[in-house]
């Protein structure tokens, strides 16, 4: 039969299904563009804010904390982000970690405008496993927040090369470096929707506290760093798979407990 019920679809078809739905949505979100524009555009906003030599440092009028003198900092440090050493010292959130949070901020606008619109209902009237709507929505959050890190990517080496700052890096360190990034917005995206599907149509509320986690977690991504190796990346494969699994079950229950109005 052609008109099959969707409790007689496969798992697999389903997901299928709702990731090609939320696909074609997040392509005409503007939001999602918005996103990628800022992540292009922060690496020669921190250049262009900061201080360009160690000189600057001993000057009363420095605006920042950190004095950029190689691109690649930009990244991240060869020993984790000053961040991770100070957590008040907010110069130190300055680098390629902040793209979490930006896909938290996209995980919260579609979530929201999910409820707000109504189409919530309709998607569980059709799609009636709930873990079908996590699956999707999480794939949709490493898919931006990844798309992301390769657009910031992008426009450090176009602020590096516009600032004339040096180029030198360990190439390999800076590929697993990045690699690692991107496995862990797993767990990065898993709980930024998590707190997404609990206050549900509450955006401002959402994304107060989305703000909240992610600078309390954010010293947790400096684990890749420029001298990232192979076991850097195992480990963030294995960190993102089982926190995307553990934190999408709370989502899913969450759910399932909850109305969805």
């Amino acid at each position: 039969m052609n008109n099959r019920s969707e409790s007689s679809r496969s798992k697999k078809e389903r997901v299928e299904s709702m990731l090609k739905l939320d696909f074609y949505r997040l392509f005409h979100t503007p939001a999602f563009y918005i996103m990628l524009a800022i992540a292009a555009i922060i690496p020669a906003m921190v250049l262009g804010m900061t201080g360009t030599s160690a000189d600057a440092m001993n000057t009363a009028q420095t605006s920042a904390s950190i004095i950029y003198t190689n691109t690649w900092q930009l990244i991240e440090s060869t020993g984790g982000s000053a961040a991770a050493a100070n957590p008040m010292d907010f110069g130190g959130y300055a680098n390629i970690n902040m793209v979490f949070i930006f896909a938290g901020l996209l995980m919260s606008i579609f979530v929201a405008h999910d409820y707000s619109s109504g189409f919530v209902k309709n998607i569980f009237t059709v799609h009636s496993k709930k873990i079908d709507y996590v699956i999707s929505k999480s794939a949709i959050g490493i898919f931006s927040g990844t798309g992301m890190i390769v657009i910031y990517f992008i426009g450090t080496i176009v602020a590096g090369l516009f600032t004339h700052k040096s180029f030198d890096v360990n190439v390999a360190g800076l590929i697993m470096c990045l690699l690692s990034k991107a496995f862990l917005m797993g767990i990065f995206c898993s709980l930024f929707l998590s707190i997404s599907v609990f206050f549900r149509n509450k955006l401002w509320l959402t994304i107060v506290f989305t703000f909240l986690f992610g600078m309390m977690f954010y010293p947790a991504a400096s684990i890749a760093t420029l001298n990232s190796t192979v076991l850097t990346v195992l480990l963030s494969l294995i960190a993102g798979s089982i926190g995307a699994v553990l934190i999408g079950g709370i989502s899913t229950l969450t759910l399932k407990k909850r109305d969805l109005v």
